[in-house]
């Protein structure tokens, strides 16, 4: 999309990456005729976070390339090439909040089914964080919960934003429309009040602390799981 060559890992999702591969490595030890069908919906699962993960970290890369080119704080002072970069920046933007909820969901699946946490009970329909409040109140796998509860709570308000944010995205009939019907309104009121753009720069802030909160949570869960399974010489909970 921007001419440029293929990203190499570095830092967080390398970590991450680094983590998931090496609990795949753990599964491909197991040989191919004695996988049952726990240990394959494992690795379908393992390869499916790599592919997640990759998908963030480029819609988030992309929609910091797009805001360079936003410079100006009203929409209608905008050049059109001008508003074309902004509707881009907006797409990547708002793709990549959708896809860390997305992804810290189903890490709340994969432990509830790999740590055997019958989350369910709780809550037919349950979220990353109904899981780590189940694991917290019911002091399972204290160690791991401990780490996730703290990296939630260090990361509670620009988080709790983007979910705002992504529940506006999702489960608003039409998002925009809304946005636009509330302008509209905002206007009647101010005849001289403009429509501004978003506050890209601190948007941006806090999606960089919702993809860091995803590549740490998973790096540290898959982590915790091959530690467990390296001492136990099992692949199950």
């Amino acid at each position: 999309m921007f001419g440029e060559p293929v990203r190499e890992d570095t830092g967080l999702i390398a970590s991450a990456n680094h983590s998931i591969q090496q609990y795949l490595a753990l599964l491909h030890t197991i040989p191919f005729a004695k996988r049952n069908s726990q240990d394959r919906r494992y690795i379908i699962w393992g390869n499916s976070f790599l592919s997640a993960l990759d998908e963030l970290e480029q819609s988030q890369y992309a929609a910091i390339r797009y805001s360079e080119h936003i410079k100006k704080m009203y929409i209608e002072d905008m050049s059109a090439e001008e508003l074309i970069q902004y509707r881009r920046y907006l797409y990547f933007y708002r793709n990549a909040i959708i896809r860390i909820f997305a992804i810290l969901d189903k890490l709340g699946h994969f432990m509830n089914e790999r740590f055997r946490l019958k989350t369910e009970e709780v809550k037919s329909r349950f979220s990353y964080f109904t899981v780590l409040r189940n694991m917290h109140q019911n002091h399972l796998y204290v160690e791991l919960e401990k780490q996730l509860y703290d990296l939630k709570e260090s990361s509670r308000k620009p988080v709790d934003r983007l979910r705002n944010e992504r529940n506006m995205e999702i489960h608003t009939i039409n998002a925009d429309l809304l946005d636009d019907l509330l302008q509209a309104a905002e206007a009647e009121q101010l005849q001289d009040e403009r429509m501004k753009a978003e506050n890209v720069s601190e948007r941006l802030k806090d999606l960089a602390v919702g993809c860091e909160m995803v590549f740490v949570a998973v790096r540290t869960t898959f982590d915790y799981i091959g530690k467990l399974s390296e001492s136990t010489g099992r692949y199950e909970a």
